[in-house]
């Protein structure tokens, strides 16, 4: 009887727990992704590709106009649409800078939908400053494109000073 009681207890007092998805601001998102690219996404379609985490339900393929950061050329798939339904990225035809991550040997978009940056005459929608998370503002993509310079060039500088603390990181 007395456990009867206590699992009535714990399951009155459990509360739910709802994740949330982390957005990173603009500096940590550069670092984090393998690969950052100037594509121009050329076919949207649907797909079901499991991930370790997700299921991705949409593939865009994508021509890599210049790449900034990583190893990528040539045509490439990235898949989004994620079965998380708290953040995802939806790509659609058009000329965006991705900011983008191996999952499983394959592409996906890294710092949900902030990751995918819209192209338009020249301009970027970009950070409206450095601690922006969400405001974005038409930026010059010259502009933009030296900005992610100077980051990966100040991360490759960090790399050799980092001492090892034996986790992976």
């Amino acid at each position: 009887m007395k456990k009867i009681m206590l699992y009535l207890m714990l399951i009155g007092f459990a509360s739910p727990s709802f994740a949330k998805a982390y957005y990173a601001p603009k500096k940590e998102m550069i670092q984090k992704a393998e690969c950052i690219v100037i594509v121009e996404v050329t076919k949207v379609e649907k797909s079901e590709k499991k991930g370790k985490l997700w299921i991705y339900s949409q593939k865009a393929s994508a021509i890599v106009k210049q790449c900034l950061k990583g190893d990528a050329k040539g045509e490439i798939e990235i898949y989004g649409m994620e079965n998380f339904k708290c953040a995802q990225c939806h790509y659609k035809k058009g000329t965006f800078i991705l900011f983008l991550r191996k999952e499983e040997g394959f592409w996906v978009g890294s710092n949900w939908h902030l990751g995918i940056r819209p192209i338009t005459k020249d301009n970027v929608q970009w950070f409206k400053d450095d601690e922006a998370r969400f405001e974005m503002k038409p930026t010059p993509l010259d502009d933009v494109i030296k900005e992610i310079d100077a980051v990966v060039t100040e991360q490759k500088k960090e790399i050799p000073n980092k001492p090892d603390t034996g986790n992976g990181k």
